[in-house]
């Protein structure tokens, strides 16, 4: 099996169902996240951009918007490369993050 799974089912009343799942091991790496306001709301479409960053610069790579939970994730990243994240909202910008994946 990939690293992607999906499967329908619809129980019938007062049925328990029972289920594995084998996966093979996933080596890439991946970025998951929440962006939460002052008071710790979810921050729903905030524009949340990732860079790969070096000594010529930041090269944008990845721009995603956040979910109504505030939620997003990005990958597979490169392993052992310099990553930038920024994320905005109404075009002020909230918070950077500066990432390294060893």
């Amino acid at each position: 099996m990939t690293g992607y799974a999906k499967f329908y089912f619809k129980p019938s009343e007062g049925e328990q169902i029972e289920t594995i799942v084998h996966t093979e091991i996933d080596k890439r790496t991946a970025i998951c996240g929440t962006v939460l306001d002052r008071d710790d709301k979810p921050v729903e479409n905030a524009l949340v951009l990732l860079f790969r960053s070096s000594e010529e610069g930041e090269e944008l790579i990845f721009r995603i918007f956040t979910d109504k939970a505030g939620y997003f994730v990005f990958g597979p990243l490169e392993s052992n490369v310099l990553h930038l994240i920024k994320i905005y909202k109404n075009s002020v910008k909230l918070r950077e993050l500066e990432i390294r994946t060893d």
